[in-house]
């Protein structure tokens, strides 16, 4: 046990990125209601998920900005730095602008082109 007042570092970031599929268990453990959740790669090919929504996920894309958690009733996207997006249908139980965080956090951590992630 360490003393109170004891500082801890750890220089150690994040060793490697998340697979796609495991950015959607990791969304899927944190949120209370995802009812169907999705990973897109920069050209709108689904890599893991549910498959029924990549329409709706695409025409979001190409409807809004850069940037932010983009959202239409029930969808949320985000987009992941080389291009690509990670979308969730939140269920009427989801608690929103925590699983904006989240989904954001998932997007920033998540590696979508074939060759920047780890096999898992």
């Amino acid at each position: 046990m360490r003393e109170s007042g004891t500082r801890v570092f750890s220089p150690a970031g994040m060793t490697a990125p998340l697979t796609p599929a495991l950015a959607l268990a990791y969304l899927r453990e944190l949120s209370l209601d995802v009812r169907a959740a999705v990973v897109l790669d920069p050209a709108g090919e689904p890599l893991a998920g549910e498959e029924a929504i990549v329409a709706r996920v695409r025409e979001l894309l190409a409807s809004s900005p850069p940037g932010a958690v983009a959202a239409a009733g029930d969808l949320l996207v985000a987009r992941v730095r080389d291009g690509g997006a990670i979308a969730v249908i939140a269920g009427d139980f989801a608690v929103r602008p925590l699983l904006e965080h989240d989904l954001r956090a998932a997007a920033d951590a998540l590696a979508t082109v074939a060759g920047e992630h780890p096999e898992t």
